[in-house]
């Protein structure tokens, strides 16, 4: 992905707000380790709401299982529990970690995410 990602959050907005579950997503950063994106949600009263969301694999090479990634792994949940992020287990051996942010803070939460998921 780019490194300058831009998010157009009232083209996001529109695109919740015509979906059938009244949520669009978008994909900002993607590797085998980790996939951040930025949800918006619609609904009825015209508050939408936008989060960032990281889903982190804790087994990215599904041969054998790797400590040294666990480690940084757990150290990226222990950051992102801090910043204030929800962390949930997922079926397919992921975490999914998710925190609300306002339209004009995506940018800035996009790039501290980014730069805490490079150190997987």
């Amino acid at each position: 992905m780019t490194k300058n990602k831009q998010v157009d959050a009232e083209a996001l907005i529109k695109e919740a707000e015509n979906a059938e579950h009244k949520e669009a997503y978008k994909p900002l950063e993607r590797n085998k380790a980790f996939r951040i994106g930025v949800v918006a949600r619609a609904d009825a009263t015209n508050h939408p709401s936008f989060f960032i969301e990281i889903i982190i694999s804790l087994a990215p090479d599904i041969c054998e299982v790797d400590l040294p990634h666990l480690e940084k792994t757990l150290e990226c949940l222990k950051a992102l529990h801090a910043r204030r992020y929800s962390l949930t287990y997922q079926d397919d051996n992921c975490i999914s970690c998710e925190t609300e942010v306002s339209a004009h803070k995506i940018a800035e939460e996009y790039a501290a995410a980014k730069a805490l998921m490079q150190t997987l």
